[in-house]
């Protein structure tokens, strides 16, 4: 690696420690923020995770409080959806002029940039998944052929420092992509996963539930070509632009491929353990995509 970036995750659940265990192995200077009993196990313990089966700790450092005079190269802000304004508004004193938003969002940037200042902010997300047990991260990345870590800038510009966190993620072998479009990028995904989220309410089990019950896959199924159908009626682009088949994919193939995908440790990993770990930030999320297309669509 050429240049070490100092580095701070601004969150210290599953994405953020995710994240910061892959760039401080990959040799950068990582601290990572933390509050309450999860502030206490980071200090106690360090960042603990798993990897072939073997318990190790990442070399990071931790925070109890970031000062408007700790400058970092990049802040990675990897909190839930209902607390990103509180995070942002304390953030808008530091003087780090990158803050990479690694959180779900159906509103648009308007709102997070007035918070941050003009400028600030380079929305994405995550690539990832998993939980932590007992102290110990246990994750998983996502394949770049289903969803690689995406980030851009808020009017489209592939930037220098765009590139520059490209090379970073390079180094430490996370799969990233970068989007022209994150807003639209965002609405597509939320069109995804809060279906994916809601079957499994559905269903009222976990993921290898749902995927026998058929009242729960059909839910499923209908549910995303109408979220697809009713992104294409606002005139937002759907991108990547393979998520166009849930648009045009017959009910019964979708059927068959939520049962295979809901039945596989990948889906217990990265949709399962999110969703039932995060009921209130999937409501939340619901609502905001419901709000943003079907109301506004309806008007």
């Amino acid at each position: 690696m050429s240049k070490k970036s100092k580095i701070l995750i601004y969150g210290a659940g599953v994405i953020g420690c995710v994240y910061a265990v892959k760039l401080a192995n990959a040799g950068h200077d990582l601290s990572v923020y933390a509050r309450g009993s999860r502030l206490q196990s980071l200090l106690s313990r360090g960042l603990l995770y798993s990897e072939k089966s073997q318990v190790k700790k990442a070399p990071v450092k931790v925070l109890d409080r970031v000062a408007p005079t700790d400058i970092f190269d990049y802040v990675f802000v990897t909190v839930r959806y209902g607390q990103i304004e509180t995070a942002l508004s304390e953030l808008a004193a530091n003087a780090s002029h990158n803050i990479v938003t690694m959180v779900n969002n159906a509103e648009g940037y308007d709102r997070w940039e007035y918070l941050l200042g003009k400028g600030r902010l380079m929305p994405g997300f995550a690539g990832a998944g998993g939980r932590i047990d007992e102290g110990v991260l246990h994750y998983q990345l996502t394949p770049k052929i289903i969803q690689a870590a995406t980030f851009g800038e808020a009017d489209g510009r592939v930037s220098e420092r765009i590139n520059a966190l490209a090379k970073i993620f390079k180094s430490a072998k996370i799969p990233y992509s970068i989007s022209r479009n994150m807003d639209a990028w965002q609405k597509s995904h939320l069109a995804m996963v809060t279906v994916l989220a809601n079957g499994i309410y559905f269903d009222g089990g976990y993921n290898y539930t749902t995927s026998k019950n058929k009242k729960a896959l059909r839910f499923m199924s209908a549910a995303l070509r109408k979220s697809f159908r009713a992104l294409k009626a606002k005139g937002i682009p759907i991108t990547p632009p393979k998520l166009h088949v849930f648009r045009l994919c017959p009910l019964w193939l979708m059927d068959i491929s939520l049962r295979i995908l809901y039945s596989t440790k990948f889906a217990e990993t990265l949709i399962s353990s999110h969703a039932l770990n995060a009921k209130d930030e999937m409501a939340l999320l619901d609502e905001a995509f419901r709000r943003r297309i079907y109301d506004e669509a309806a008007e």
